[in-house]
């Protein structure tokens, strides 16, 4: 980094301008010089601090947001946001979780974008990158659906808020149109596993092969905790004595610590795993390798299920503990969804209480009819 800078603000009067002016040393040991003209002193004032902060920030050198390529700001967004996260205690500091999918997300928008300037990316442009993608196959040969796009085009609006934030980019192109990013038209799985499924689903686990997946798909099914939470379980969030599981804030995708119930099932799963195992608290509860995946896909398939998903358990158990009468604000507490629009995707009704909306309908728009006159006795001599 270059260690000699210094920076001023003189008033031209003859232009009538405030003249900015950065000088420093670059990373090469060569004198450079930069100069802005501003119309009034705050806006110099303004500039002159942006620029200094962009030499403390970018290792001693000026980034110049009118020549900037896409590749050269998509580097530095990168090496500043999408890195791994650091913790004091259970408090992330810095970095993000899911900093691997975004650098994935990353190197296709840099596929596309890569050398084009920023300046030059228009609304049409993204517009043009959102259906070539949706257009494009998957690794698998399959349809390319809408939420990995969004998640790719949300990625793209930050880096390019970024730039904008920073001085580089004067307005965002995603403010210069319709909206590019649709969650409405994201397909919404409503798939949940029938009780026969279940059935036939453990049955299957039951061989020696594959009885490590027994307690996660029983632990999936009755806690509705996500994949990512049940690999990262140890045993010091377990309390066998209370029935309890802690779920830590920094396994959950919400950054939210919540405390869950056993069933007696999974408790007698989790004893058991507990009294075969090293008794180190410290230890991975169910010891998740990234395989896991797969020996669920080929479980489900020896089992004669189509279509299931491993995030389709959580989708189950939080069907079922709505059906069992909770109220969904308390599901919603265990399962740990924070807004109530993603929580209602996970809702199915089932044929009893879609009949009985129907029955109560049928019962408002019903006729009212007049009440019948009071019965008249005669009597006959």
């Amino acid at each position: 980094m270059g260690k000699e800078r210094s920076g001023s603000i003189k008033f031209d009067e003859a232009r009538g301008v405030f003249i900015v002016r950065v000088t420093y040393t670059n990373e090469q040991g060569k004198r450079k010089d930069i100069r802005r003209n501003l119309e009034n002193k705050t806006e110099a004032n303004r500039e002159l601090k942006r620029l200094l902060r962009n030499l403390d920030d970018h290792g001693g050198r000026i980034v110049d947001g009118a020549r900037m390529t896409f590749d050269e700001l998509a580097s530095l967004y990168a090496e500043k946001k999408l890195v791994a996260p650091t913790y004091k205690g259970e408090t992330r500091i810095a970095g993000m979780r899911s900093w691997r999918n975004q650098r994935g997300f990353l190197k296709n928008l840099q596929s596309y974008f890569g050398r084009q300037r920023i300046q030059s990316i228009t609304h049409a442009d993204i517009e043009t990158y959102r259906a070539a993608r949706l257009q494009e196959k998957t690794a698998h040969g399959k349809e390319r659906g809408i939420t990995g796009v969004n998640r790719e085009l949300a990625l793209l609006r930050a880096i390019l808020n970024h730039a904008r934030r920073n001085g580089w980019l004067v307005r965002n192109p995603f403010e210069q149109g319709d909206s590019l990013i649709s969650h409405a038209d994201e397909n919404r799985r409503d798939r949940i596993l029938t009780p026969d499924e279940e059935i036939r689903l453990l049955s299957v686990c039951d061989d020696f092969r594959r009885r490590h997946l027994r307690p996660i798909i029983i632990a999936a099914i009755d806690t509705g905790m996500r994949f990512g939470e049940l690999k990262s379980l140890r045993w010091s969030d377990v309390d066998l004595g209370e029935n309890l599981i802690r779920v830590r804030k920094t396994t959950t995708k919400t950054w939210e610590a919540r405390t869950i119930g056993m069933t007696a099932r999974l408790r007698e799963e989790l004893q058991h795993l507990w009294d075969i195992g090293t008794s180190d608290v410290s230890e991975s509860v169910f010891g998740i390798k990234n395989h896991v995946k797969t020996s669920f896909t080929t479980a489900r398939n020896l089992a004669g299920i189509e279509d299931l998903h491993f995030h389709d358990l959580r989708h189950t158990a939080t069907t079922r503990m709505i059906q069992a009468g909770m109220p969904p604000m308390e599901v919603m507490k265990i399962t740990g969804h924070k807004q109530m629009s993603t929580f209602l995707r996970y809702l199915n009704t089932d044929h009893q209480t879609a009949r009985r909306a129907a029955e109560a309908l049928d019962t408002l728009y019903a006729p009212k009819l007049p009440p019948e006159p009071p019965a008249v006795t005669v009597y006959v001599n």
